[in-house]
């Protein structure tokens, strides 16, 4: 094998490494797993992408696509060849900001996207906590989305195309395709790779019984947050397939695909105009978590740009936090949870209209106690920094026991939340765990993550057998066992269950 990479770095423009450093430096991502690659390297050209994908047809091993690492499940880890894109890959190839869209490669990092578009009025709208350092080819493999979803939605919302590398070096551009130009792709060249995979889908999504099997076991469609398994449901619904409307897009399918199905070159994205100038924040506090759940489908009424959740572990989190205690300005006595609720809007006056009927719906509700107005950017932007620096801080609690992510990512409607935590509470308790409560409340999706200490092998037993207990319980709630941070190794395993294998 040593032979076969030596002589695969000698044909590529790109780098190639399979020195233990670097095996090292690519075992990990953000996640609770590890596992040393066979090689690393680091494409240069199209010809070198190819060259990598058939090397590794050729030794039965697999190609691991790789931007900036930081994927929750594990979908970067694995014992195959790593490909890393940052390096090479990272140029914004084509903008037209009349028609609001961009061709960009894959290891363009986001918040410098957004910063080269602010001149035009314009950005990408999904976004991650990780924009610093995150790039556009695994948000299109995670189908990302973030903090303002509820606004922009995902990244499977705003993708258009995609220049793919296939499985066996061909290339094809997958884009939106009406009624006869997908079967004009179906009657292309049969041996020809592309035109298998637009046939396989005709003639599976044709089915009626797996269109129906689809739509009763799919997360149900008021799940926005929906990354588990493939979106096959979306391609259902396009004209091609009885019942649908609208156009065919394999790209859509390729948002969420965790890069298994296809090696990204680069990709057209829809862009939108950057939000109204005025911004507000309501730091609604309450006694109890569950009265914030129900507070949460109240607040949706009236059109929030964003909802989301703190409990009262992260908020004590904060407290002995040098750093973050100057961002606690806002905070009113010992709330068991926190809504941090964002409008925005054109005036002052306007958004000061709609807290004050906010507020007044929640009173009316009797749900909370404090709600402080918060206005000015640079206090808003304290508030903020306050929720996100909840996850880091977590990692500080004493003793060995961390809030883990093997349960982190479920997605449920909004208006199914408090019979769903519920419901998790029961599953709690029947390992006698503590759990941390955050995140993206406003589209259903909380961020749920038990203190484990993974040094010992009893709580090592819970994280597998609790990972059951909770993919039951969403499927119970039509939910999606992975929200926004995809399946990996970590929920992959699971997909079977929650869909069954004919889906499968």
């Amino acid at each position: 094998m040593l032979e076969k990479l030596d002589q695969l770095a000698a044909s590529l423009e790109g780098e190639l490494y399979y020195d233990d450093v670097h095996r090292v430096l690519y075992a990990t991502d953000a996640s609770s797993y590890r596992e040393k690659p066979l090689a690393v390297t680091i494409p240069k050209s199209k010809s070198d992408i190819q060259k990598i994908i058939r090397f590794a047809a050729e030794n039965r091993t697999s190609v691991i696509p790789r931007a900036a690492g930081t994927s929750l499940a594990g979908q970067v880890v694995g014992p195959g060849v790593v490909m890393d894109i940052t390096k090479y890959f990272n140029r914004i190839l084509e903008l037209n900001v009349q028609e609001k869209w961009a061709w960009v490669e894959p290891g363009v990092n986001l918040a410098e996207l957004n910063q080269s578009l602010k001149q035009y009025g314009l950005q990408f709208g999904p976004e991650t906590s990780t924009a610093n350092r995150c790039r556009l080819g695994g948000m299109l493999g995670n189908n990302s989305c973030g903090l303002h979803s509820l606004v922009y939605g995902s990244v499977r919302d705003h993708i258009l195309e995609v220049d793919t590398i296939l499985s066996d070096g061909s290339e094809v551009t997958f884009k939106a395709l009406d009624k006869i130009e997908f079967g004009e792709k179906c009657k292309g060249d049969e041996a020809l790779l592309e035109t298998k995979i637009y046939r396989q889908i005709r003639d599976r999504l044709n089915d009626e019984s797996l269109r129906k099997n689809i739509e009763e076991v799919y997360p149900e469609k008021k799940v926005t947050r929906r990354n588990m398994g493939y979106a096959v449901d979306s391609l259902m619904n396009s004209e091609v397939f009885p019942g649908g409307k609208g156009r065919f897009n394999f790209a859509k399918l390729l948002a969420g695909s965790e890069g298994t199905l296809a090696f990204t070159r680069a990709m057209k994205i829809n862009l939108v105009p950057l939000p109204p100038p005025v911004k507000a924040v309501i730091a609604a506090h309450f006694h109890t978590l569950e009265a914030s759940l129900e507070a949460n489908i109240v607040v949706l009424k009236h059109s929030p740009s964003a909802i989301e959740l703190m409990d009262d572990i992260i908020i004590e989190c904060t407290r002995d936090n040098i750093e973050q205690r100057k961002n606690r300005f806002w905070l009113e006595g010992n709330p068991g949870a926190v809504l941090v609720i964002e409008l925005t809007g054109n005036t002052q006056e306007e958004l000061e209209l709609r807290a004050e009927k906010i507020i007044a719906d929640l009173k009316q509700q009797k749900l909370g106690y404090h709600f402080p107005l918060v206005f000015g950017n640079d206090k808003i932007q304290r508030v903020w920094n306050l929720r996100t620096a909840g996850l880091g801080l977590l990692s500080n609690i004493p003793g060995d026991k961390r809030s883990v992510t093997v349960i982190e990512d479920t997605a449920v409607a909004p208006e199914r939340l408090p019979a769903y935590v519920k419901d998790f509470k029961k599953v709690l308790e029947k390992y006698g765990l503590e759990c941390v409560f955050y995140a993206h409340i406003a589209t259903g999706e909380l961020h749920l993550r038990p203190l484990l200490n993974l040094k010992e092998k009893a709580d090592k037993e819970i994280y597998a057998s609790i990972a059951q207990d909770v993919a039951a319980l969403v499927k119970k709630h039509r939910g999606s066992l992975s929200g926004e941070h995809g399946d990996g190794r970590l929920r992959g395993a699971q997909i079977p269950f929650m869909f069954g294998e004919d889906i499968y």
